[in-house]
């Protein structure tokens, strides 16, 4: 599993990429973000796992100076759950379910048991549904369902990268001038907060102390780093 989820990378690309779809009929239109679906001449899942990759090298290669990598996953956020849950079921209620995507992996537990579990979809605002049932009852009072992913900024980061990625493939294939604005705008978006994370200015969520490898002992906000080539006032990489 990637630093981002499947979906992730489908929210990051823009919907006005897209071709025809014979399926559909002549005429018809489909997103790219039809991912190995009812696309066929776009990229397929095995294409998105390698692109992820690649994404996930870049950012361990840029943050191995400072955190010990690959990153761990962690909890990010426990949600009360509003109904009970009984063995079998497939959803859960949640008092807010907004913050959750499909491909999320959480974890459904209360005082003794628990089961970790990947989100289908996202039924309503309050309602998550699974990939599988749930093998236990739950009371709500006592039940909480915790959402474990890399540490932001990870997932964004990883996300706009793997999706720049994409356009490139797309672009340097279909279009001629092999460039897309959209996937340059990815690629400094995602810089510019590996920048953040290596200046100190956003600090990423980590295990325990033994995690964080580099200037332990000094204010990371104070030290000169060597930052990617993304700036707002140039392109994201520069020959030279």
């Amino acid at each position: 599993m990637g630093y981002c989820t499947r979906q992730e990378v489908i929210i990051a690309l823009a919907n006005a990429l897209s071709q025809g779809n014979p399926v559909g009929g002549l005429g018809t239109v489909s997103p790219i973000t039809s991912i190995g679906k009812t696309i066929t001449d776009t990229v397929t899942d095995d294409d998105i796992n390698q692109y992820r990759r690649w994404a996930d090298q870049t950012i361990d290669a840029a943050l191995s100076s400072i955190y010990r990598v690959p990153f761990k996953r962690v909890n990010c956020g426990s949600f009360q759950v509003a109904m009970d849950i009984t063995a079998a079921d497939t959803q859960a209620v949640l008092e807010d379910a907004t913050g959750f995507i499909p491909d999320d992996v959480v974890l459904v537990r209360d005082d003794t048991n628990w089961q970790e579990l990947v989100v289908a979809s996202v039924a309503s605002e309050t309602t998550l549904t699974f990939t599988l049932p749930i093998t236990n009852s739950y009371l709500a009072a006592s039940t909480k369902i915790e959402r474990i992913r890399y540490p932001n900024p990870l997932p964004t980061v990883s996300s706009r990268l793997t999706a720049a990625y994409l356009y490139d493939k797309f672009f340097a294939s279909q279009v001629e001038g092999n460039e897309s604005d959209y996937g340059k705008l990815l690629r400094q978006k995602a810089l510019q907060e590996i920048n953040q994370v290596l200046a100190g200015t956003i600090k990423v969520q980590i295990v325990d102390a033994s995690d964080f490898v580099g200037r332990r002992y000094y204010n990371p906000a104070l030290d000169d780093v060597y930052n990617t080539r993304a700036e707002p006032t140039r392109e994201w990489y520069k020959e030279g």
